[in-house]
């Protein structure tokens, strides 16, 4: 029995639309009514909405508010399109405030308008509230079904009036409880097996509450959620309004799509691209290009410049034909050290490491560790150029240019994310592509400079 009941929770895409193409809807019920939430979600990825409207039809009522927002934001809008209004409206008024929103901030204003009317009024007055805080605010993350206690509850007092809601409202979350005053202004919290243990229970909730509660406001941006949760690695935090009313309380799952969209926002600007909205494979191949296009073109132009400069050189190139055959490895070096520079003072930002004011210390320790990799790498190229039988002078060119594009990259890298926050553009956008194509300028006319100047030293 145990091994059939696995077995239907390793149910496969390729199952469900077997049965789906049998018409076989009393095995698709039967299939969908012990695999996990989670699981269906991940078999549903690639299949068709009109055959998603045939798995949440044959799925159990309560369970389809549960499926819907772990489906793509483009295949949730196509089902408010395809499913009954019945059915839509259902799931809508089920789902939990938090994903309702999520979804609704996506929808342009005339489906939102049509969403919201089909909601029931509790439902609607909640999902305006979340809606009115600013994008990308705390509050919208914002759980707003809660339990709250009152401090001059005795702990039976609090115990039965637990039972009570449990037994008859949709209050999920009963590992904390936050204890209020009549207004509504959050006090502290208690928590389950505080309740349960303390003796006597004729105790006032004041005596045993916690008060030493981190809060969030509801206007924070959501970027300070995913900080508290990494900083003080508590499973929620009560979200306050201006006046110290609690309005709800976000949970870790809450954050982490968040933590997942800001990391790869970054990583794809790092990459010298615009952000993605929805996965690679889930979108269309004419966004792809177009996202790609206007980085690379912005590139293209900057790598321009750097032959702009070799064309300026040209008499000199043609002179000192020896260099063509260093310069890969002149302004490799140099974007190389710049990119690891970038990399690391970006996460800096990103885990909250360092802020503006830490400019200067950044600058000193790029300058430090610039000059020291710029020296090691010297060294390496000197050994170069002598095993191509080269002269002591060409040795001292290729030293000195990669110590010089070496030591620039490492600065550029390291204050340029800096810059960008400064003027207040994501440090992300001083991307690897980005300073290479600067590096690669400043190398060449480095390199070329360096060349003259000791070509005229040995001369003179």
């Amino acid at each position: 029995m145990q091994e059939q009941k696995d077995e239907l929770k390793k149910i496969s895409p390729e199952d469900l639309l077997a049965f789906i193409a049998a018409r076989d809807l009393k095995s698709l019920r039967k299939a969908l009514q012990d695999i996990r939430i989670p699981d269906l979600a991940e078999s549903c990825e690639d299949i068709q909405v009109q055959d998603m409207v045939i798995i949440l039809r044959a799925l159990s009522r309560d369970r389809r508010p549960e499926l819907f927002p772990y489906l793509s934001i483009d295949l949730q809008e196509k089902l408010l399109n395809e499913l009954p209004d019945v059915v839509m409206g259902a799931i809508i008024n089920d789902m939990e405030p938090d994903d309702r929103t999520k979804l609704l901030e996506e929808l342009d204003a005339d489906i939102r308008d049509k969403i919201l009317a089909k909601l029931d009024p509790d439902q609607s007055r909640i999902a305006w509230r979340l809606l009115s805080y600013p994008e990308d605010s705390v509050g919208r993350l914002s759980n707003t079904e809660f339990l709250t206690l009152f401090e001059t509850m005795t702990v039976n007092e609090a115990l039965s009036f637990i039972r009570w809601r449990y037994n008859h409202t949709d209050i999920q979350d009963i590992d904390f409880f936050f204890v209020t005053d009549k207004q509504g202004r959050l006090l502290g919290e208690v928590h389950p097996a505080i309740l349960i243990t303390t003796d006597p229970p004729s105790k006032f909730l004041k005596e045993v509450m916690f008060t030493d509660v981190v809060t969030l406001n509801a206007d924070d941006p959501q970027i300070k959620a995913v900080d508290y949760f990494r900083k003080y690695d508590q499973s929620h935090f009560p979200v306050l309004d201006d006046d110290n009313i609690l309005v709800g309380y976000v949970t870790s799952d809450d954050v982490f799509d968040i933590a997942e969209e800001e990391a790869t926002e970054d990583i794809q600007q790092f990459g010298g691209q615009a952000n993605l909205e929805d996965s690679y494979f889930a979108t269309p191949i004419l966004t792809l290009l177009r996202k790609r296009a206007g980085w690379l073109s912005v590139l293209f132009l900057g790598e321009l410049l750097t032959g702009a400069a070799l064309k300026h050189y040209d008499k000199t190139i043609s002179d000192l034909s020896y260099l063509i055959y260093f310069l890969p490895l002149i302004i490799s070096s140099g974007g190389n050290s710049g990119t690891q520079s970038a990399s690391l003072v970006i996460r800096g930002f990103a885990i909250r490491e360092m802020d503006l004011a830490d400019w200067q210390r950044v600058a000193f320790r790029e300058l430090v560790s610039g000059l020291g990799l710029g020296l090691i790498l010297g060294i390496l190229g000197m050994i170069r150029s002598y095993t191509w039988g080269y002269e002591t002078h060409v040795m001292f060119i290729v030293f000195f240019t990669l110590v010089g594009v070496v030591l620039c990259g490492a600065l550029l890298g390291g204050l340029l994310p800096f810059l960008f926050k400064k003027i207040k553009l994501d440090p992300a956008i001083s991307s690897s592509p980005f300073i290479a194509s600067l590096v690669d300028l400043i190398g060449v006319l480095i390199f070329v400079n360096v060349a003259i100047w000791i070509n005229a030293f040995i001369k003179n």
